[in-house]
């Protein structure tokens, strides 16, 4: 059953939009390629990025673009033109107006709305558990997508991977710090008005994605004693350990 798009909200169309976008897998992935490169790229430079067949990643970033989310424009990279120069090529490129809006603490309020709305729906399957391994592997991407942009290399002690960890959740929102023990506690959490709200679900949802960004840098490491103030700690807070339970 369709909804007119003229009963939603501003912040229900956006989850819709999102939900067009960026709710498979495969094409966040390719988002994120694009987003993180930086530069324009070809269909076969995000093909082998992706790990994906040409004609796939195209399809993906003719989507993307459709949606909003990336703008396409054909150029020559020989820098040959007229006869014989042959057919520009299509690159793709993040689009202006998502340069800012796309990560920005509004929308992981909207990525959380998302989820939950989505859950709520689900059966067959636990939903806080759906939830989590969603929230992981979006996690786990924006750590990839750190790592394949130069910014952080993979790291094999603890240490070194929290300080990779502590760098993605700050640009993405979570103002993030750490001490020499491992500990990192959040200044800021894009979720927190909707933790009040549900706590449980949305906490749960926040250290899965911190969980899933840990993995990118380290998957041996795990965290263990979180704690949420949104449940009446103290912190927003995590020990990353190497090994062990979380």
């Amino acid at each position: 059953m369709s909804t007119d798009p003229a009963r939603l909200s501003h912040d229900e169309q956006e989850i819709q939009r999102l939900v067009a976008a960026l709710g498979d897998r495969t094409r966040r992935r390719v988002f994120f390629t694009v987003r993180e490169a930086g530069v324009l790229m070809g269909k076969d430079e995000v093909a082998e990025a992706v790990g994906i067949t040409r004609r796939l990643a195209g399809f993906h970033l003719d989507k993307l673009v459709e949606q909003g989310f990336l703008q396409a424009e054909f150029q020559r990279r020989t820098g040959r033109t007229g006869p014989g120069a042959g057919r520009p090529a299509k690159f793709y490129a993040l689009a202006e107006a998502e340069e800012d809006s796309l990560l920005e603490v509004r929308h992981y309020d909207l990525l959380a709305g998302l989820l939950l709305k989505a859950m709520s729906n689900r059966s067959g399957e636990d939903p806080q558990e759906v939830l989590e391994r969603v929230g992981y592997e979006f996690g786990r991407e924006l750590g990839e997508a750190e790592r394949a942009a130069g910014r952080s290399p993979s790291y094999s002690f603890t240490t070194e991977a929290v300080a990779g960890v502590v760098g993605v959740l700050t640009r993405f929102g979570f103002g993030a710090t750490a001490n020499d023990e491992g500990r990192i506690t959040l200044r800021a959490c894009p979720f927190e008005e909707m933790a009040k709200v549900d706590p449980e679900r949305v906490c749960g949802l926040d250290r899965a994605i911190w969980r899933g960004v840990l993995s990118a840098f380290n998957p041996d490491a795990t965290l263990a004693s979180a704690t949420a103030r949104a449940q009446g700690d103290d912190a927003c807070a995590a020990l990353v350990v190497e090994g062990g339970e979380g």
